[in-house]
């Protein structure tokens, strides 16, 4: 049984420490209701589906906004999220072969949505998704399961993007600007360029923007250089028009392409020995995002606040290897939309907001390769998957004389089929029910105390690649057969079996924390918002990639090669799990300064043989802090991100264990620095040192450091009226 009360009394002790030291602010809290907001309320939109304060959910939800995106002028998501609690990035540190990883749980687990669009490209050895962050507006990071909310791959959480739009951009008495911008980094010599044009004219909106990045070799802690040359263009075409009061039109196109000169494999790094792995080919990627949105909200009625979408991303990936030649492709397109209704109502004490609503999306993947007879791609079968949902959730603020009460049940149904031409007589189908229950609590007169707490089940249907993979998964030299004319062994592969039988993984979860939101602290204007939680996940039916590597007796026996294969990989149902962990963030900020901070452990362990499991991070503690110094137009501010030693291991099958992953820890210190010139209107610098010391550590395991000492500077002239 999940849920287990015994916790380390080291963080025990932390967790007491930490309000403890906190309590004594709370006598000094003025909680008269006309109290002026001191600063800048941080809302969920996704973590509901109705905006909400991040600090009133019953859970754990981070939000980055435009400024902190300009203010440390990342080049990739990773760099824009790294400090999130129990968000991590594995695979890295090429952008195309980046993955996030939430709460030890990654790859389909975790969904990513642009602009309430499924993104939906998986592969075994690239990225995720592929957006550049000087597009986006705001980006939450919702944690735990949401499957009440979004059905297939919320186990873990969802990653939810925001494009930029011309409210972003535009000051409250102008109508229309442009923004020009340049950027540079060290680290990969990137450069990268940007024009954005928005508008705000009556009833219409818009947004243009085109971007290019160009970078070449990462400079690794380590001194060496990690292959990579990206050749980068984006195009954001964005707008809307109010037809009357109530009714309202969107449409959006978001492109990202990428030119790309690496291994085959993104992740991987060279020097593995494998002439195919080491091998640079050019990878073309490209990435659409087509969106049509219609809102009807009429002021007159609390019972309508109607909102569709629909949607279509497609992803395509070509690689062309000019030593054979060989172009391979793997395209994936998601067709989708989605509606929701949301009620509001009062029952008596209770404010009520009802929401209702489903969606319906299909992934298609089709892969093609030139060198083989009937151009199909090994590793990637054509196939499809089709999900149709429905929901409902209540959102119920009742005040008591004990406090207030926010309370949040749901409940969403799925079903889904998949099929594949690999096996046409063996389509994969099944349905699913995902509850939901959260709740938070503000004492009477405390109201700078949030408690709160959640139970939610959670599932993710298995992919088409997991069903049905086929053809070669790797090559192993044959320990006998020599090639002169090849100059090497002989290699014999390890062939992929397709699985159309597995079940999805279903995963329970309760969570539990407290929440603490502070005024007037230090001076007039200064705020401080804290939240720490518990989460224990139960998960089962795990499904697992199992490779076995043991070679046809014919290997050996003449005349060797006929037949000979390595073994087999297949995916299967095989692993009941157990997570855990705790998260924190915190919060401050006053006209001169400004701190957050947070810190996240996690541990995963096989049930069936004790073996650590997910893909798991080391303990990591945060902080920002900075200065504002409004007479110079700027602010100054340092990032330190501290992670301790790491171990994973698994099962001998004996009753012991291996040491299967093992990282040093590391703190790695950022600078940056943000100015306005009065000289220049509209002039923007932003200016940061990444990895000040030049650490040399390893964020994940990938055999390879992550960058070193990193300069980098952007700046922006923005204009209009």
């Amino acid at each position: 049984m999940i849920f287990r009360t015994n916790r380390q009394n080291l963080r025990a002790l932390l967790v007491a420490t930490t309000a403890l030291s906190l309590a004594p602010f709370a006598a000094a809290q003025d909680t008269d209701a006309s109290e002026e907001e001191l600063r800048e309320e941080a809302v969920t939109v996704y973590g509901t589906s109705n905006p909400l304060p991040v600090f009133d959910y019953p859970g754990q939800v981070t939000v980055v906004d435009r400024e902190a995106l300009d203010t440390l002028a990342p080049s990739t998501i990773s760099d824009a999220l790294r400090d999130v609690p129990g968000l991590d990035f594995v695979g890295g540190p090429r952008r195309t072969g980046e993955l996030p990883t939430l709460r030890g749980l990654t790859g389909q687990n975790v969904l990513i949505l642009l602009d309430g669009a499924r993104q939906s490209f998986t592969s075994a050895h690239d990225g995720r998704f592929f957006v550049d962050p000087e597009l986006i507006g705001t980006a939450e990071v919702v944690r735990g399961p949401a499957s009440a909310l979004y059905g297939s791959g919320a186990v873990g959480g969802v990653l939810a993007f925001e494009s930029v739009d011309a409210d972003d951009l535009l000051a409250d008495d102008e109508v229309w600007g442009a923004r020009a911008r340049l950027g540079y980094q060290s680290v990969n010599e990137e450069t990268s360029a940007s024009l954005t044009a928005y508008t705000r004219q009556g009833a219409f909106d818009g947004i243009a923007s085109f971007g290019i990045r160009q970078s070449g070799d990462i400079e690794l802690g380590s001194g060496a250089d990690l292959p990579s040359d990206d050749d980068i263009q984006t195009a954001l075409l964005k707008g809307s028009y109010a037809i009357t009061d109530a009714l309202t039109l969107e449409g959006s196109w978001q492109r990202f392409t990428n030119t790309a000169i690496e291994p085959n494999n993104g992740q991987g790094v060279a020097g593995t020995g494998d002439g195919v792995l080491d091998r640079d080919v050019e990878k073309d990627i490209t990435t659409d995002t087509f969106r049509l949105g219609v809102t009807f909200d009429p002021e007159a009625n609390d019972w309508v606040d109607l909102g569709f979408n629909l949607y279509q991303t497609s992803s395509d990936v070509d690689e062309f290897d000019a030593t054979i030649p060989r172009t391979t492709v793997r395209d994936i397109e998601t067709t989708g939309f989605n509606i929701r209704n949301a009620s509001r109502f009062a029952v008596g004490a209770a404010d009520m907001t009802l929401t209702i609503g489903g969606d319906w999306f299909k992934d298609e993947q089709v892969g093609t390769d030139d060198q083989t007879t009937n151009g199909t791609r090994g590793g990637v079968p054509n196939g499809e998957s089709e999900f149709t949902g429905v929901f409902a959730q209540l959102e119920a603020v009742v005040e008591t004389p004990a406090g207030q009460f926010i309370v949040i049940p749901g409940v969403r149904y799925d079903e889904f089929e998949s099929s594949s031409s690999i096996a046409p007589d063996q389509d994969n189908s099944d349905d699913a029910v995902s509850p939901r229950f959260a709740a938070s609590f503000a004492p009477e007169g405390a109201e700078w105390l949030r408690l709160f707490g959640s139970y939610s089940e959670g599932f993710r249907a298995p992919s088409i690649n997991e069903l049905y993979l086929d053809g070669v998964h790797f090559l192993i030299p044959h320990p006998v057969l020599f090639n002169p004319a090849m100059g090497s062994f002989e290699f014999a592969p390890n062939n992929f079996i397709p699985n159309p039988d597995l079940v999805p993984e279903e995963t329970q979860t309760l969570e539990f924390g407290a929440g603490i939101d502070f005024r007037k602290i230090f001076t007039e204007s200064d705020r401080l918002q804290a939240k720490i939680s518990y989460f224990e996940t139960e998960a089962d039916e795990l499904i697992n990639l199992s490779v076995n590597a043991v070679p046809d007796a014919t290997c050996f026996a003449p005349p060797f090669f006929q037949p000979c294969t390595f073994g087999t990989s297949e995916s299967s149902n095989v692993d009941q799990a157990e997570i855990e962990g705790w998260e924190g963030e915190l919060h401050y900020d006053s006209d001169r300064f400004f701190a957050r901070a947070s810190f996240s452990t996690i541990e995963g362990t096989d049930l069936s043989d004790g073996s650590d499991l997910g893909s798991l991070t080391p303990d990591r503690i945060a902080l920002n802090l900075g200065v504002k110094v409004p007479e110079w137009n700027s602010r100054f501010g340092a990032r330190v991100q501290h992670a301790s030693d790491f171990e994973q291991r698994i099962s001998d099958g004996a009753g012991g264990f291996t040491l299967q992953d093992e990282r040093d820890g590391y703190v790695v210190l950022d600078l940056y620095t943000t100015y306005r010139p009065e000289f220049v209107e509209g002039l923007r610098l932003d200016v940061g040192v990444d990895n000040v010391f030049d650490e040399e550590y390893e964020r994940v395991f990938a055999g390879v450091p992550q960058p070193g000492t990193n300069l980098k500077i952007t700046a922006s002239w923005q204009f209009g009226q």
